[in-house]
């Protein structure tokens, strides 16, 4: 499958030094030389965002919906606004935003609200064995579950191409009229590309329009703009640190027309749809901020950025002959980057190079990144707003030392 190229250079929300005018909206870097390159694991905070947090625990800290004082009143209006918040940023209606843990939870909520209620015999269901974990695992486990009750769910696989896109061939002549729901990630967490969703999605409804579609949009949403209405999923779901919130929050979309077909999956405290017990009231508050942070400068020109640095590690990382990518951006027919570049040193053991990194104050990820592999073993490197020309620099000269020292 050729993706469309797109010229970052001539980008005209592209701003090449972007990195170095928000770098200092983030405390951790300050009189830091550290160069940190596990977004795609977590990002960091910029101090909007802890403001936010210490002044819940400081100025009202209250349990929303359960006074009439005003700390409560307070807390309840601040996360009604978040909630938003969240909603517009993503497309959806304010209803169809549920908050969780973060996205395995919303993963988990999703697998078993719909398919304790909904998955029967002979039914079948599709995930991608090569997805994160948290995406497809809690259906695979549903189904393991529903076997103790005599129901046996088939599950087709989702397969990758030679490039690291999904096989739109192959996956849409698996959709039969039993096909109760498809599980798809946006951007994938290894391989770093948009896996053309809006191209998909299509073409299960036209083969099956009752397929419910589940979509895992943790390295999508705070990265790209998304609108989960447009892209006409039922299910999407998102962790906050990834774009700059606290960990411990996700959020759920689900679509209104769905939640009918929806069962509570933990009850308690609480009478709000798919949602019980006391929340993560600073986290809840922490993503609105993010949001708001990421408006403020304008989520095309974080795309355009992010974009931007990774066409030009890729440029950089191509020159070494001892690099082998993997697939992803150096496997398209014309190369994109949606800020993940995966690769390893021949005859290098990943963990290895991540220690001599870190020696250097580089932090990267490596391994299999919550992947069901064949033994792959990877260096990952992914990028946010904070990062640098220079960043990148660093980390190829040391990458190059490494290789020189075999």
């Amino acid at each position: 499958m050729t993706k469309q190229c797109k010229y970052f250079v001539d980008d005209k929300n592209l701003d090449i030094n972007l990195g170095e005018k928000v770098k200092a909206d983030f405390p951790i870097f300050k009189n830091s030389d550290v160069v940190y390159f596990d977004n795609s694991a977590t990002t960091q905070k910029p101090q909007c965002v802890i403001d936010a947090t210490q002044n819940y625990s400081l100025n009202f800290c209250a349990n929303i919906g359960r006074g009439s004082y005003s700390w409560a009143n307070k807390a309840g209006a601040e996360v009604k606004k978040a909630r938003q918040k969240i909603a517009s940023f993503i497309g959806a209606n304010v209803d169809e935003i549920f908050f969780t843990s973060g996205a395995t939870d919303a993963s988990n909520l999703i697998a078993y609200g719909y398919g304790l209620k909904n998955l029967n015999t002979d039914d079948e269901i599709m995930y991608c064995l090569d997805d994160h974990k948290s995406t497809y695992q809690p259906w695979k486990n549903l189904v393991k579950n529903l076997e103790h009750f005599g129901k046996k769910v088939a599950v087709k696989n989702i397969l990758i191409d030679t490039e690291g896109d999904y096989k739109e061939d192959d996956l849409v002549d698996k959709i039969t009229p039993k096909t109760k729901v498809v599980i798809l990630t946006h951007i994938h967490n290894t391989y770093g590309l948009e896996m053309d969703i809006e191209k998909i999605v299509p073409l299960i409804r036209a083969k099956n329009p009752d397929t419910k579609i589940v979509l895992d949009c943790s390295q999508s949403v705070g990265h790209i703009p998304v609108d989960v209405h447009k892209l006409d999923v039922d299910f999407a779901f998102f962790s906050g640190h990834k774009m700059f919130a606290d960990t411990g929050i996700g959020v759920c979309y689900i679509k209104k027309s769905t939640q009918p077909e929806m069962q509570k999956f933990k009850v308690g405290g609480g009478n709000k749809l798919f949602e019980s017990g006391t929340q993560n009231i600073s986290g809840i508050l922490s993503l609105g901020v993010a949001v708001d942070y990421i408006n403020s400068i304008g989520i095309e020109k974080v795309e355009a950025y992010i974009r931007y640095l990774t066409r030009y590690l890729y440029t950089k990382l191509k020159s070494i002959p001892q690099i082998e990518f993997s697939k992803g951006i150096d496997k398209c027919s014309c190369p994109l980057g949606f800020g993940i570049i995966s690769f390893g040193i021949n005859g290098i053991q990943s963990s290895d190079v991540g220690e001599v990194l870190n020696d250097y104050n580089i932090f990267v990820r490596t391994g299999d990144f919550c992947r069901t592999t064949n033994g792959e073993d990877f260096i990952r490197t992914s990028f946010h707003i904070y990062n640098t020309i220079s960043d990148i620099d660093k980390f190829v000269k040391v990458i190059k030392y490494i290789v020189s020292e075999g």
